[in-house]
C-alpha cells in the first residue's frame, strides 16, 4: 500500500482522505507486526504442541495462516479497500496470540510489546478501545471468573497501563488528525481554486476558438486553409475573413503581445471592434487608425497588438494591405515571392501612428501566405530560429500546384520537424490563400 501524495488526497472527501493517509502510515508499522507475528506463531506453536496445549496450538495455527494469507494478499485491490477493518481484526487476534499467559504459556512480555506497538498506529477511537480492551481483558482481568487461567483479581498495574496507553493513543491520533486536516484543508482550498481557474480558462479557450472562422469563406474564386495553435490554454493570435461583396474579401490576421488570458481578453475586444467597423473594412488604414486609440485606452503600455488587413478585390485585380507591426503578406505570383505590406507601429503604441496602404496587382493563381511571428521565431532545442528563409523553402517544396491545405500541412510539418522536442514559446497561426 503506497502512500498517496497530498495533491491526490485533496481530491477526495475529507474523511476518506484522512483514512487513506492513516492507512498508508499504519501499513508501514503493520508490516513489521506481521513479521513478528509470523515468528511468534511458529515458535509458540511448536512449544504448545510439545506441551500438549492443543487450544493454544489451534490459536497459533489460525494466527499463522492468517499472517501468511495477509502477506500473500497485500497487493490485492480488496486488501487496500478494506485495510482498516483487516488491520483491526488481525490485531485483535494478536491480543490473544501474543498473550499466551491466558493459555498457561509463558510470555506476557510479548503482550506488553504489542500494546506499545498499538501506540505507533493512528487508530480510530472504536478500534483503539477494542484493541486495548482486549489487551486488558487478557492481561488485567480476573479470567478465573470466566473459567480461564488462574488470575482471581484485577491486575492494577495492567489496568493502569491499558488506560494510559489507550488515552495516549487517542490523544496522539487526535493531534496527528488535526495536523493533517489543517494542511489538507489548506491544500484542498487551493486545489478547488486551481480547478475553478482551469474550468474558467477552459471556457475562455472554447470562447476564443469559437471566434475563429469555423470554415473557409464561401467564395468561388478563393481557396483558403488556416490553422491557429495557441502556446497556452488561451492564445493571443487571431485571424478572420469578411466577405464584403461577391468580388471583394478582407483577410485579417493579428497577434496580441504575449499569450494567456489577458491577451485573449484584449483579442476579443479587437475582434468586436472589427465587426462593428465591418462596413469600413474596404479602407483598412482608417480602420487601423480607429483601432489603435482603442487598444491604447483599454490596456497598459506593455500590451500592444499587431494587425494586418488584406483586401482582395477580384474585380479590380488588386491586393491592398495595411499593416500595423505585423509580418508582411508573402505573395507568390509569376515573378516569384515578394513581401506586401509596409511596416508601421503596432496598435496601441503611439498616439500619432500613421498607417499606409500597399497595393499590388492580383491575378488568378497567386498564392498568399499570412502568418504570425510565432512561426518564424520558433526555436529548436539548440535555440536556433526557424526564420523566414526556411519558411520559403518549405513553401517551395510543397510545389506550385499544391492546394492551400496541403501547403499548410507541409509548413506545419516542417516546423514540427525543426522544433523537435522544444516547447512552443508563442502562438502560431498560418493562413494560406490561393486566388482562382
Amino acid at each position: 500500500m503506497k502512500p498517496q501524495p497530498l495533491d491526490d488526497l485533496v481530491l477526495l472527501p475529507e474523511s476518506e482522505a484522512l483514512q487513506r493517509h492513516f492507512d498508508a502510515r499504519n501499513w508501514r508499522v503493520f508490516r513489521g507486526i506481521l513479521v513478528i507475528s509470523l515468528l511468534v506463531s511458529l515458535f509458540a506453536g511448536v512449544a504448545a504442541a510439545q506441551g500438549g496445549r492443543f487450544l493454544a496450538l489451534a490459536l497459533f495455527a489460525v494466527d499463522l495462516i492468517a499472517t501468511i494469507f495477509l502477506f500473500v494478499s497485500r497487493k490485492e485491490p480488496w486488501f487496500e479497500r478494506y485495510y482498516g477493518q483487516i488491520q483491526t481484526a488481525y490485531l485483535f487476534l494478536q491480543d490473544f496470540a501474543w498473550s499466551p499467559a491466558s493459555f498457561h504459556v509463558k510470555g506476557p512480555e510479548m503482550a506488553g510489546l504489542l500494546a506499545w506497538l498499538f501506540l505507533t498506529l493512528r487508530l480510530r477511537p472504536a478500534d483503539a478501545l477494542l484493541l486495548y480492551g482486549g489487551y486488558w481483558v487478557l492481561q488485567g482481568f480476573p479470567l478465573a471468573a470466566l473459567g480461564l487461567g488462574e488470575r482471581t483479581e484485577i491486575d492494577p498495574g495492567k489496568t493502569v497501563a491499558a488506560i494510559l496507553m489507550l488515552a495516549g493513543s487517542l490523544a496522539w491520533t487526535r493531534v496527528q488528525k488535526r495536523r493533517f486536516l489543517s494542511e489538507w484543508r489548506r491544500e484542498h482550498y487551493r486545489a478547488r481554486e486551481r480547478l475553478r481557474m482551469q474550468e474558467e480558462i477552459g471556457y475562455a479557450r472554447r470562447i476564443q476558438l469559437s471566434m475563429l472562422p469555423q470554415g473557409p469563406p464561401e467564395v468561388e474564386w478563393l481557396e483558403l486553409s488556416a490553422a491557429s495553435m495557441p502556446a497556452t490554454e488561451v492564445g493571443g493570435d487571431y485571424y478572420d475573413y469578411f466577405r464584403l461583396s461577391p468580388s471583394r474579401v478582407v483577410l485579417v490576421i493579428g497577434d496580441v503581445a504575449g499569450h494567456g488570458l489577458a491577451s485573449g481578453l484584449l483579442l476579443s475586444g479587437v475582434r468586436s471592434c472589427l465587426y462593428l467597423l465591418e462596413e469600413h473594412l474596404a479602407s483598412p488604414v482608417k480602420v487601423l487608425a480607429r483601432l489603435s486609440p482603442m487598444v491604447r485606452r483599454t490596456t497598459d503600455r506593455r500590451m500592444y497588438v499587431t494587425l494586418l488587413m488584406a483586401v482582395l478585390d477580384r474585380e479590380a485585380g488588386t491586393l491592398t494591405v495595411a499593416n500595423a507591426g505585423h509580418p508582411p503578406v508573402l505573395r507568390r505570383g509569376s515573378g516569384g515571392w515578394e513581401e506586401v505590406g509596409k511596416g508601421a507601429p503596432p496598435l496601441g503604441t503611439f498616439r500619432d501612428a500613421r498607417f499606409e496602404e500597399d497595393t499590388r496587382l492580383l491575378a488568378a493563381g497567386d498564392l498568399l501566405v499570412l502568418y504570425t511571428d510565432g512561426l518564424v521565431e520558433a526555436r529548436d532545442a539548440a535555440g536556433r530560429e526557424y526564420g523566414q528563409d526556411r519558411l520559403l523553402l518549405a513553401l517551395d517544396r510543397a510545389g506550385e500546384e499544391a492546394r492551400p491545405a496541403e501547403i499548410r500541412e507541409a509548413v506545419l510539418g516542417d516546423l514540427a520537424l525543426f522544433r523537435g522536442g522544444a516547447e512552443s514559446e508563442d502562438d502560431v497561426t498560418l493562413v494560406v490563400v490561393r486566388v482562382g
